[in-house]
């Protein structure tokens, strides 16, 4: 019987009787990227918002509203780079961030900078190739390099903040929050927008 109903369906949609079911759209998942409306004036976003060069910073499309959350960027190529959280009151054409107070990162020169201040510096300088991991739990703003922590936190992060990345002098990132070359620390996951939060 279900076989003759089958049929039956397939050719009313043929014949066009008003029975054929209508197709449902498929509702696209929007996804965290580089946000293209908070960039520095000289900064090219490709790859669908994952990849930046040029000059200057961005921002995330995506505040970190969850309490543990992670992100990768790749060093593409080498120049001047850097890696952190930022405001939306950061100074995304400011080379590098972290001349703010609203900006939190880590410095192609190992240094870790925000409101003109060095905060740290790491030993081990992250090179063309390598993965910097970031962490970030409403405490502290941890760093890895290749899936290793880099132990130097900021402690200081305030306020919302989105994943930043600057580029300068040739350097190419591409940031990744979704398919980790690295787990990430236990209990982190990859940046979710606030509408999934409400349906987790």
């Amino acid at each position: 019987m279900a076989s003759i109903f089958c049929c039956f369906r397939g050719c009313a949609s043929f014949l066009d009787l008003g029975f054929a079911t209508p197709a449902v759209p498929i509702k696209k998942q929007p996804i965290i990227a580089l946000d293209q409306q908070q960039i520095g004036q000289e900064v090219v976003l490709v790859k669908d918002g994952s990849r930046i060069c040029g000059t200057g910073g961005a921002l995330g499309n995506s505040a970190i509203m969850q309490d543990k959350a992670y992100f990768e960027v790749r060093l593409q190529q080498s120049g001047i780079w850097g890696i952190g959280l930022g405001s939306e009151k950061a100074d995304l054409n400011a080379v590098p961030m972290g001349s703010d107070a609203d900006s939190w990162v880590l410095c192609s020169d190992g240094y870790l900078r925000h409101n003109k201040e060095e905060m740290h510096h790491i030993a081990q300088l992250p090179q063309e190739g390598d993965t910097v991991g970031v962490s970030y739990n409403h405490i502290e703003l941890n760093f890895y390099l290749n899936g290793q922590k880099l132990d130097c936190p900021f402690t200081n992060v305030r306020g919302q903040v989105y994943p930043a990345v600057y580029v300068d002098d040739g350097a190419v990132l591409d940031v990744v929050f979704d398919n980790f070359v690295h787990d990430p620390p236990p209990g982190f996951d990859k940046i979710m927008l606030e509408q999934s939060l409400l349906e987790t």
